[in-house]
């Protein structure tokens, strides 16, 4: 046993150097030649923020990073526009900047040094290390940042643990539209997951729940399920329907269809398809990951269980979601686009 732990304590040293070794010799100088110029303009500290820019990359405007920067400009009191560029570069001048992923902001420092200069806020969702964009990396960059976003205690907690200073870190729980995702009366049975296919999503229990509860049609709304080395016995259930690469202004209809909503991710920042359909009255079973343990009140207005069980659990708990009434929309009314929005004006607001 203590040959394992030696072992596993060698490989972290290891991948910890190796980390170092690439931030520093590919990147840092990078940052640093960008600090150098931001301190060469002399310019001033803007002090009061009257215009910020939310800024993500061409590829997401129509994905749901793309969503989250067009509404989140839009509920601002202050004026604010997204911005969206293939390598984030030219933003706009503005007093303030917000980014939607840590990588952007990295990014963001080489190209626009001026941004040093102004307040940015960086949203971090969940973990995704790199060789390029280690934890190393992300942790440094962040600490350049005047506030990091994450969506839940568990992140702020790891964020910490990989070096980003604990005062600069404040949790807001991503939001969704009330006026977008409408309620409907639960009364079909149908079960739904809304996610693309990776090992992150936890397919194989997925799957699993699938094939052993004939009786229910299931719906799975998303993409690349086709990579999934299961799927053509997936796709041949009978119970089965994939809804493949739907156009985001569909999801309000779509989550109508279901009545029991699965979020079964080993990780997750929120995730945000669990907001919106519990705002469309599905009723959520969950697994203990992102912001679900904080919205969801096990036996109330949802189920929460561990993204290792088996399947039979969360088989059990779709059984007994039939039976339950509780209006979930209800319960998550508060985490609006408009109450986020105003929760990040004040954080540029704030000395």
């Amino acid at each position: 046993m203590s040959f394992l732990i030696y072992t596993l304590y060698n490989i972290m040293s290891v991948n910890l150097m190796k980390e170092h070794l690439i931030f520093n010799i590919l990147f840092k100088w990078k940052y640093q030649i960008a600090s150098l110029k931001a301190w060469l303009s002399f310019e001033k500290d803007i002090k009061g923020i009257n215009s910020i820019t939310y800024v993500a990359r061409d590829a997401d405007k129509d994905w749901i990073f793309g969503a989250k920067v067009r509404r989140l400009s839009k509920f601002s009191k202050l004026n604010a526009k997204p911005y969206f560029h293939a390598k984030l570069r030219n933003l706009p001048q503005t007093d303030a900047y917000f980014f939607i992923f840590p990588n952007y902001f990295c990014r963001a420092i080489r190209h626009n040094p001026f941004i040093l200069n102004r307040k940015n806020i960086v949203m971090y969702t969940h973990q995704h290390w790199t060789n390029s964009y280690s934890k190393t990396h992300i942790s440094w960059c962040l600490n350049k940042a005047h506030k990091v976003i994450c969506l839940n205690s568990i992140t702020k907690k790891q964020l910490i643990e990989v070096g980003v200073k604990k005062e600069k870190i404040e949790v807001i729980h991503i939001a969704s539209s009330p006026e977008t995702f409408y309620p409907h009366e639960r009364k079909s049975g149908a079960v739904g997951f809304c996610c693309a296919y990776s090992d992150r999503k936890n397919p194989e229990l997925i799957f699993n729940i699938i094939k052993n509860m004939p009786e229910k049609n299931f719906y799975i709304i998303g993409v690349l399920w086709e990579n999934f080395d299961k799927y053509e016995e997936l796709s041949s259930l009978a119970n089965f329907t994939y809804i493949n690469n739907a156009d985001y202004a569909e999801y309000p209809k779509l989550y109508n269809k279901i009545d029991t909503f699965i979020s079964a991710s080993f990780l997750e920042g929120g995730p945000v398809p669990l907001l919106e359909a519990m705002l469309s009255n599905c009723f959520p079973i969950a697994s203990k990951t992102g912001f679900c343990n904080d919205i969801i009140d096990h036996g109330v207005n949802g189920f929460l269980f561990d993204a290792h069980t088996n399947y039979e659990e969360v088989i059990e708990f779709i059984r007994q979601a039939d039976l339950i009434q509780t209006n979930t929309r209800e319960t998550v009314l508060e985490h609006s686009w408009g109450n986020c929005s105003q929760k990040i004006d004040s954080l540029f607001l704030k000395d």
